[in-house]
């Protein structure tokens, strides 16, 4: 409703609508979930018609994750983060950056597209989580793996950081961005795999550390997002399990 303070909450909603229109779709067939998405759409546009086209984006993940989850979870969490980063961008030229926020975010204004794609990403791999654990009808997150590639990207872009200047560097600390978002989706799957063999008692105390302080969850999945790339704790071949010992 426009209040900077109940973003948070808004946000945290959001991640169950890609989840809520794939079971109206299953459950009550396209036209009246497509009816009642248009109609929700055009209640937040006469409240923050600002948000609307957030919104919408959001709702496009439903179909996006169903169409896509043929080609796997990779396929489908990361063509959701191009969708709602192709949006972030339009939004952008359509309503511009506040002027405040210009001047906050100025040190790395350059680089914000990549952020877009990062922050993008990691919502697109929440809200599949979330459609996966309530519609069950997903292939799980936990089969989320990219090749090695991305470990190529991050190093050759990092140093590239380092050491060039100019129009190079903006390239190299956009590609860096980039990769580090490609990595901490993959963290998380991994972190997801490792949560589940949790007992209880440590998944509380995990869940707390997380609420706590976020920043070191993502740490975290960057981390294991890296090293998955040498170890595949996950022993994934093809995209699944293979059924070996999680120990």
């Amino acid at each position: 409703m426009g209040s900077s303070g109940l973003a948070p909450l808004g946000l945290g909603l959001s991640l169950f609508i890609p989840a809520l229109f794939i079971y109206s779709y299953n459950n009550s067939g396209a036209p009246l979930t497509l009816l009642a998405s248009l109609l929700g759409l055009t209640a937040v546009f006469f409240i923050n018609r600002e948000a609307t086209l957030d919104v919408a984006s959001v709702i496009m993940l439903g179909p996006t994750f169903s169409l896509l989850k043929r080609f796997g979870v990779s396929a489908a969490v990361l063509g959701g983060a191009l969708i709602l980063t192709a949006v972030t961008i339009f939004e952008e030229h359509l309503f511009g950056l506040p002027k405040e926020v210009k001047e906050e975010i100025l040190e790395i204004y350059r680089y914000r597209y990549a952020l877009y794609f990062l922050s993008s990403a990691v919502f697109s791999a929440f809200t599949y989580g979330a459609a996966n654990w309530l519609v069950k009808e997903l292939p799980p997150l936990t089969e989320f793996r990219l090749g090695f590639w991305t470990v190529v990207l991050f190093t050759a872009s990092a140093v590239a950081t380092l050491l060039t200047a100019g129009t190079f560097k903006l390239i190299s600390v956009n590609l860096l961005l980039f990769s580090v978002g490609l990595l901490i989706v993959q963290g998380i799957a991994v972190f997801l795999w490792f949560f589940q063999r949790f007992s209880p008692a440590w998944k509380l105390i995990v869940g707390i550390l997380i609420f706590i302080f976020p920043p070191g969850f993502f740490l975290t999945a960057l981390v294991l997002g890296l090293l998955d790339q040498k170890f595949n704790f996950r022993k994934l071949n093809g995209g699944k399990e293979n059924g070996g010992n999680p120990s």
